[in-house]
């Protein structure tokens, strides 16, 4: 009998957590980036370069705030 209410509790913390952490992620942004580096070869000083890193939430909520810088 103890086993049984054993194994019951641990059962039931693991589908009580699950649940938790499910909510946590529900309204999160996420974002998702084309590529994280470039490579961008030899390039002849004074030359005007680009590429485009395309950027892309894959969250369920409005993402804000970001900083990008490069370095």
């Amino acid at each position: 009998m103890k086993k049984k209410r054993f194994l019951f509790s641990i059962l039931f913390l693991i589908f009580f957590l699950s649940l938790v952490f499910t909510e946590i992620e529900a309204g999160t942004p996420k974002l998702e980036i084309s590529e994280m580096s470039w490579d961008w070869g030899r390039i002849p000083q004074n030359s005007v370069v680009s590429h485009s890193f395309w950027l892309k939430n894959v969250g369920t909520d409005t993402l804000r705030g970001m900083n990008a810088s490069v370095g």
